[in-house]
C-alpha cells in the first residue's frame, strides 16, 4: 500500500510539473526596449550600435524611435538586420535621394526645353488668387519611395505590434503641437512623419492631420518605450545639436538654432527619467558630424561601435546564448513577405489633376505579379510632369490573396500656378554686356486635357515677352497645337575684322500657332506665323539698312534630349534641328531658308566629364539679313573673340570641354562646383550685307576657320549655371567672361 501511494505521489507530480509551462519553469529574462534619438545624418551612429547588440547576443523586445532613429528603428523593426541596414544606408546615394526631381531625361520634353531658360528653382504658387510658398525645401518624394523598399518585407502590416519587433515612431502634430505616436498604419509613412524638419522637408499630411519632426516634442522617447511593457531600455541619446556661434549669421542659422534649443530641452527631460540601476545609456561620440553630413553615415556607423562597446560590461547581463539568440534572430530577420500579386489599384487624392496620367500605371500593375522597380519607374514618370508634390504607394491585403494597391497623388498645394524668377547676365569685357531679370508665370491644368499657358517676361538691355497656350488633343500628349506671341528686343553688334563699328537694335515680333508630337521623348512642331522685323541704330556708323521688315513664314523644330543637366551636363545626348522660312509666298519682304543642326553629347567617369558640342547652320545659297545669319564668337562659341563677333550664311562649329566636379551641392541648392577646359574651332562664310547707301554687298568678315579655347570655373545651382572663364583666340587674344544662365 505505501509502495503504490508512493507511485500515485510521483506520479501527480511529473503531470503537474508538466501543466506548467516551460517559460514558468525557467527564469524570467527581461523584456528590453531600445530607444533611438532623433539627429538628422548623426542617427546613422545607431546602425552601429545595433551591430554590437547583435555581435554581444543582446534581443530587442521593442522599438521606439524619433527622426532618423524612427528610420533606423522602423526598417530594424521590420527585420533588417544591422549589417544589410549599414549597406543600405552607406551605399545610397543621400544628394540624389533628397533631390526631388527625377533624372532630368525622364522630364517631359516640353520641361526640359523650359530648362535651357532658367528660373530660380523658387516658385511662387497662385491659388484661388493668393500667392502661396512651398512647405518645405524638399518634399521628400524620393526618400518615401526609399522607405517603401528598405520595409518591403511589411508593407502590409498595419498594427506595429505585429512587426517582427514592436516599433513606434514619434512625430508632432503641427496644427496643436501635441505629440503623436503612431503605432499603426504604413510605416513608411510613420518613418516620413517623424523625420519631417520643419523648413527641411515638407510636413507630413495623412489622414487630416499635418505632421511635422517628432525632435521638437520627444526627440529621445524613453517614455514611449517605457509604455511598450518593457523592463529595461538601452537608450542612444546623439548629443547636443547645438549650432556654433559662426552659423548663426543667418535666418537659417537662427531658425536651426532655435529647433535646437526646442529638442535639447525635451531631451533633459527624457535623461531624467532613464533609470541608471536597469537601464543603459549611449552617447556616442560624434565629434564635427553634423545633423546634414549623410555622405559621413560609414563615420557615424564608427562611433556607434565604439560607444556600443564600451558599455558592453553594462549590457552583458542581457545577452543570450548562442542558440537563444539564433532562435530570437529566426523569428525576427528574413525576407518577410513582400507583395507578390497586385490585385486592384487606386488612385487617392486627385483634386485637379485628371486620372488619366495614372492609366498607364493601373494597366501595368493591376491583376500583374508585383514589380517594384517597375511601379517606381512609372511614378517617376508621372511626378516629372511637375504636378506634385509627392507620389507615393501603399498596400492593404485582400480577402482573395492579392494586394490593394494605393497610390498616394498629393498635388502641389501652391499651385496650379506657378510663378518664377530668374537672372541672365553675361559680360565679354570687350563692351558687349547683357543683362535682364527674368519671370515666368504657368498656369497648368486649364483643363481636363491637361493644357497649360506660359508665360515668360525679361527685362533688361534685350527686353522680351514670350507667351504660350500648349494645348494637347489627348492626356499623354502625343499630340499638340500651341498659339504663341512672341516680341524681343535685342542689340546686334557689327564689326569690321577686329573691329566694332556699329551696334543695331532689333525688334521682333512674331504671332504664329504650332503643331505637334511627341513620342519616345522627341518632340516635334512646325506651325506659320506673322512676323515683323524692325532695325534701327542704335550707335557707330551706317553698315546696315534701317528698316521694317515682314517676315511671315513657317517655322518648325525637332528635338531629341537625354542630358541630365542643360546647365553642366554629365551624361546625355541633345539633339536639335530648327528651321525658319520668312515666304514671298505668305507676304514676305524676302524669302530664304535657315536651318540649324545642333548636338551635344557628354559623357562621364568619376568626377570627370566630357562633352563635345557641334553646330552646323545654313541658308542653302540664299543671303540672309545680318541679325539672321549664323554667329560665332563668345564663351564657349570661339572663346577668346568678342561676343558674336563674326557671322555667316553657312557655318560649321565643334568643340570639345573638359571639366571635373571639385566639389558636391546638397539639394536644392544645386549639384556641383567645377573646373574645365574646351578647345573650339569653327568655320564661318563670308559675313556680307549691302550697304544702304550704295547697295553694295559688303564683306565684314572674310571667309575663314577660326580657333578658340577656354579656362572656366563653373556652378550648376538653384539660380542655373553660372561661369566665370578666360577666352584665349588663336591669335592670341584674351577676353574675360562673366555669365548666369546658359552661354
Amino acid at each position: 500500500m505505501k509502495r503504490n501511494l508512493f507511485a500515485l505521489f510521483a506520479t501527480l507530480l511529473v503531470a503537474l510539473s508538466l501543466a506548467v509551462p516551460a517559460d514558468a519553469r525557467e527564469p524570467q529574462r527581461p523584456r528590453i526596449g531600445l530607444v533611438l534619438a532623433g539627429g538628422g545624418a548623426k542617427g546613422s551612429a545607431h546602425i552601429g550600435v545595433l551591430k554590437v547588440l547583435e555581435e554581444l547576443r543582446i534581443p530587442i523586445h521593442a522599438i521606439a524611435g524619433t527622426s532618423m532613429g524612427s528610420l533606423v528603428g522602423g526598417v530594424y523593426a521590420a527585420g533588417v538586420p544591422a549589417d544589410e541596414l549599414e549597406r543600405r544606408v552607406t551605399q545610397v546615394d543621400w544628394g540624389a535621394l533628397f533631390d526631388d526631381n527625377p533624372p532630368r531625361e525622364a522630364w517631359a520634353a516640353r520641361r526640359k526645353e523650359t530648362s535651357f531658360n532658367p528660373t530660380w528653382n523658387f516658385t511662387v504658387g497662385v491659388r484661388e488668387g493668393n500667392l502661396r510658398l512651398p512647405k518645405g525645401a524638399i518634399s521628400g518624394q524620393k526618400v518615401q519611395l526609399f522607405f517603401n523598399d528598405l520595409v518591403k518585407g511589411v508593407e502590409t502590416v498595419q498594427d506595429f505590434d505585429a512587426l517582427p519587433i514592436p516599433f513606434r515612431a514619434v512625430a508632432t502634430n503641427l496644427e496643436n503641437g501635441e505629440m503623436v505616436v503612431f503605432d499603426r498604419g504604413p510605416l513608411p509613412v510613420a518613418m516620413r512623419a517623424s523625420m519631417a524638419v520643419p523648413g527641411v522637408f515638407a510636413p507630413m499630411e495623412w489622414e487630416g492631420r499635418i505632421y511635422v519632426d517628432g525632435g521638437l516634442v520627444r526627440n529621445l522617447p524613453v517614455d514611449v518605450a517605457r509604455s511598450m511593457g518593457v523592463d529595461t531600455l538601452i537608450v542612444v541619446n546623439l548629443g547636443s545639436g547645438f549650432l556654433p556661434r559662426e552659423q548663426l549669421g543667418s535666418i537659417l542659422g537662427v531658425t536651426g538654432q532655435m529647433i535646437a534649443i526646442l529638442t535639447e530641452q525635451n531631451v533633459e527631460a527624457s535623461l531624467k527619467q532613464i533609470d541608471p540601476k536597469r537601464d543603459v545609456l549611449i552617447v556616442p561620440d560624434l565629434g564635427d558630424i553634423g545633423s546634414g553630413d549623410f555622405a559621413r553615415a560609414a563615420d557615424a556607423i564608427a562611433t556607434g561601435v565604439t560607444a556600443a562597446r564600451k558599455a558592453a560590461p553594462r549590457l552583458a547581463r542581457y545577452r543570450l546564448s548562442e542558440a537563444e539568440y539564433a532562435a530570437w534572430k529566426r523569428a525576427r530577420f528574413g525576407p518577410g513577405q513582400p507583395v507578390q500579386r497586385v490585385g486592384e489599384v487606386r488612385i487617392a487624392g486627385l483634386e485637379r489633376v485628371n486620372a488619366g496620367v495614372f492609366d498607364g500605371l493601373v494597366e501595368n500593375q493591376a491583376q500583374q505579379p508585383f514589380d517594384r522597380a517597375r511601379l517606381d519607374a512609372e511614378i517617376e514618370k508621372v511626378y516629372g510632369r511637375g504636378d506634385f508634390e509627392r507620389i507615393s504607394y501603399r498596400f492593404e491585403p485582400r480577402r482573395d490573396g492579392s494586394d490593394l494597391l494605393i497610390v498616394d497623388a498629393v498635388e502641389k498645394a501652391w499651385g496650379p500656378g506657378y510663378l518664377g524668377f530668374g537672372l541672365g547676365l553675361a559680360s565679354d569685357n570687350q563692351g558687349d554686356s547683357r543683362f535682364g531679370l527674368r519671370a515666368t508665370y504657368d498656369q497648368t491644368w486649364v483643363n481636363q486635357l491637361g493644357a497649360e499657358w506660359s508665360t515668360e517676361l525679361t527685362l533688361g538691355n534685350a527686353p522680351s515677352l514670350h507667351t504660350e497656350l500648349y494645348q494637347p488633343l489627348d492626356l499623354d500628349r502625343a499630340a499638340f497645337v500651341a498659339p504663341f506671341l512672341d516680341y524681343s528686343q535685342s542689340p546686334y553688334s557689327v564689326f569690321v575684322g577686329d573691329q566694332r563699328v556699329a551696334r543695331y537694335d532689333v525688334t521682333r515680333v512674331r504671332v504664329g500657332a504650332d503643331a505637334g508630337t511627341t513620342l519616345r521623348g522627341v518632340e516635334l512642331r512646325i506651325g506659320p506665323y506673322v512676323g515683323q522685323t524692325e532695325v534701327a541704330l542704335d550707335t557707330g556708323s551706317l553698315e546696315l539698312p534701317e528698316d521694317r521688315i515682314t517676315d511671315t513664314g513657317l517655322h518648325g523644330r525637332i528635338v531629341y534630349d537625354t542630358l541630365d543637366s542643360a546647365g553642366a551636363p554629365r551624361s546625355g545626348t541633345r539633339i536639335a534641328l530648327e528651321s525658319l522660312s520668312p515666304l514671298h509666298a505668305l507676304g514676305a519682304d524676302v524669302d530664304y531658308t535657315r536651318a540649324l543642326l545642333s548636338a551635344t553629347t557628354a559623357h562621364s567617369f568619376g568626377a570627370n566629364t566630357i562633352t563635345g558640342r557641334l553646330r552646323a547652320g545654313s541658308s542653302f545659297g540664299a543671303t540672309m539679313p545680318y541679325y539672321d545669319q549664323f554667329p560665332l564668337g563668345g564663351f564657349l562659341k570661339l572663346s577668346g573673340f568678342a561676343n558674336e563677333q563674326f557671322r555667316g550664311n553657312d557655318m560649321v562649329f565643334g568643340a570639345l570641354a573638359y571639366y571635373r566636379q571639385i566639389a558636391s551641392l546638397p539639394p536644392p541648392i544645386g549639384r556641383g562646383l567645377y573646373l574645365g577646359a574646351s578647345l573650339e574651332g569653327g568655320w564661318l562664310s563670308d559675313g556680307v550685307v549691302q550697304n544702304p547707301r550704295t547697295g553694295e554687298d559688303v564683306i565684314l568678315s572674310p571667309e575663314e576657320t577660326r580657333f578658340g579655347g577656354s579656362i572656366f570655373f563653373g556652378s550648376d545651382t538653384w539660380i542655373g549655371p553660372a561661369y566665370l572663364g578666360l577666352g584665349l583666340s588663336e591669335t592670341g587674344d584674351s577676353t574675360i567672361y562673366v555669365l548666369i544662365g546658359n552661354p
